[in-house]
């Protein structure tokens, strides 16, 4: 599940819960089709698990926004999401917390 929250300042705010996955990707496209805010934050700390369909996802994010990593902020929590950020070396790509 995605919930979504545009914030005054510019910041698009992408809580995700449960498994981010391939099922996921019609409502991860939903929410970040139109204008693009200065800002998007994804938050995975109440996501339980993530794949490969996930960290692409997250990759054509930031080819929307261009090659600036602080325009995409993932917040990882801790866990799994948060080791396969890390083993795939997303901290490079984007600024995670």
């Amino acid at each position: 599940m995605i919930d979504v929250q545009r914030e005054v300042e510019g910041v698009m705010t992408l809580r995700i819960s449960g498994k981010f996955n391939f099922s996921c990707y019609k409502e991860f496209q939903d929410a970040v089709s139109g204008p693009v805010p200065t800002r998007y934050v994804i938050d995975l700390s109440r996501a339980d698990y993530i794949d490969s369909s996930a960290l692409g996802m997250l990759l054509l994010l930031r080819e929307k926004v261009g090659e600036d990593a602080a325009r995409v902020v993932i917040k990882s929590g801790s866990g799994q999401p948060s080791e396969v950020l890390r083993l795939a070396n997303f901290q490079r790509l984007f600024t995670v917390n």
